[in-house]
Parts: C-alpha cells; sequence; structure tokens
C-alpha cells in the first residue's frame, strides 16, 4: 500500500460553495429583440461589484438601471458594442455591500436576423 489517499470526495461541492471574490451570476436572460429587459434578483445577499455578460452573440449595451431593497436606484451608462464572450467593465455599486433586487438592461433592438444573445448579471 502506498499509503497516498485518493482526492477528497467533496471537491465538487466546494467548487460551488460562495467565495467572496469569484463572480457569481444572480440572474439571466434571453434577448428577444426588443430594446430592453428586467432581471429580478431574489434573495438578500449584499454585493459590492456587478458586471454584465453576453454569451451567443453581440449586443449594443446601451445601460444598466440597478435597484436596491431600500428603493435607491443607480443607472449605469454603458454605452458599448458587447461581442459573445464579452462583460461590461467591473462596476462598483453605490454605497456598502448594497443589497440589489432588480437589474434593467436597455440595448438597441437587434437587427433582423442576429443570434439571441444570452445576457447574464454576475455580482461579488
Amino acid at each position: 500500500r502506498s499509503g497516498h489517499s485518493k482526492p477528497a470526495a467533496g471537491l465538487p461541492a466546494d467548487a460551488q460553495r460562495w467565495r467572496p471574490n469569484a463572480w457569481h451570476t444572480v440572474g439571466f436572460t434571453t434577448v428577444n429583440g426588443g430594446d430592453s429587459d428586467t432581471i429580478n434578483v431574489r434573495g438578500t445577499a449584499r454585493y459590492r461589484q456587478m458586471r454584465v455578460c453576453v454569451f451567443n452573440g453581440p449586443i449594443q449595451m446601451r445601460d444598466v438601471d440597478v435597484r436596491y431593497r431600500n428603493g435607491a436606484k443607480q443607472d449605469i451608462n454603458v454605452r458599448q458594442l458587447m461581442r459573445a464572450g464579452t462583460c461590461t467593465r467591473n462596476i462598483d455599486l453605490a454605497g456598502n455591500r448594497r443589497d440589489v433586487t432588480r437589474v434593467r438592461l436597455k440595448y438597441a433592438p437587434l437587427a433582423r436576423g442576429w443570434v439571441r444573445p444570452l445576457v447574464r448579471v454576475q455580482v461579488r
């Protein structure tokens, strides 16, 4: 016997655990060609940063409007063409560790025949 132990069986669960500095997806939507979507964020966790990531196809992102549980809001001007697989800059949330309840994404309508992008809201 070599005395070497097998890798811990709990590794996959450990990898899924909340890590304070890692990005976590809290909501997503598939863009259907309109100019805005609202993503409701569940739970009462507090975050310090947010970013929006795009997959499957490009989108012309205009604004990201964040609503907090206490009724406050933060409107972020993004104005950038986002290619598939890219994210916005890291957006510092106003205040100290804010409780996000809703994120409204505003973008240019998709051109006919474009792939419908998947947009994810990530926080940490």
